[in-house]
């Protein structure tokens, strides 16, 4: 069985993770050269969102590199897990970023309570209404539409935060080789009780055989979670990010 990519789709990938590097660099370039108003909100720019953005990047190198695209074997179980974490720290920055370009908005734009108090920090997000009544038309909208992005980002960042972590499955078992999985996977449990421990190896191995490795991550099978092929979702979330980031800065500059 191929990868579960064509070859063009491959490519692609690659592509992707090529222009998301150089969006990086260009982006972070841009939050430390701006000049601030207020020391909180360059904090923010340059050591909260900008690191932050850094990781994201970082996290999606390493798995391409542990996990290209083009793979079918299975691959060894550090080495997934090694994928999976860096897979959870970037949902969890992803959340971080957003909040830090709150921030970074709240800050150089003096966003206040009516009475003139400091927010709660708890308000201050992206989504929270005390925020976005400060923000013009344009950047409203385009909050608004990107209001689907938000709900599934943050279905996966509350399961891996509070409830089942998201995770990588270790491979498959298509439906034309269940059967034969079944057995061997009977066959080896006998020989385990038998104390026959050269043949559970063996019979382990050929198991091993018959599963194909694919790129999905996914958390709870009870919350009806749906596999999701991590490649291309890690590029379009970082894309969204640093969509964020830009739109920000040209708020800041309205």
């Amino acid at each position: 069985m191929a990868s579960l990519y064509s070859d063009a789709q491959i490519a692609e990938l690659h592509q992707g993770r090529e222009t998301a590097n150089r969006a990086f660099a260009n982006l972070r370039e841009r939050y430390f050269v701006r000049g601030y108003k207020d020391a909180r909100a360059e904090e923010h720019a340059q050591h909260g969102f900008s690191r932050r953005l850094g990781t994201l990047i970082r996290a999606v190198d390493l798995v391409f590199d542990l996990l290209p695209p083009e793979l079918d074997a299975i691959p060894e179980r550090d080495t997934v897990i090694d994928a999976t974490i860096a897979i959870q720290s970037f949902m969890l920055n992803t959340f971080g970023c957003l909040d830090n370009l709150a921030w970074i908005f709240v800050h150089e734009k003096g966003v206040t309570k009516p009475d003139g108090a400091a927010l709660d920090p708890q308000s201050v997000s992206l989504g929270s209404k005390a925020v976005r009544a400060q923000f013009s038309k344009e950047f409203s909208d385009y909050i608004a539409s990107r209001d689907d992005w938000f709900k599934a980002i943050k279905d996966f960042r509350d399961a891996l935060a509070h409830r089942i972590p998201l995770y990588i499955p270790p491979f498959i078992v298509t439906p034309d080789v269940v059967d034969e999985y079944n057995r061997l996977e009977r066959a080896s449990g006998d020989a385990m009780r038998e104390g026959k421990f050269e043949e559970y190896d063996r019979l382990q191995a050929e198991q091993k055989k018959l599963g194909r490795f694919r790129p999905w991550m996914t958390h709870s099978r009870t919350e009806n979670a749906h596999p999701i092929a991590f490649h291309p979702q890690l590029l379009a979330d970082f894309n969204t990010v640093e969509e964020f980031g830009r739109k920000v800065l040209e708020e800041l500059g309205r």
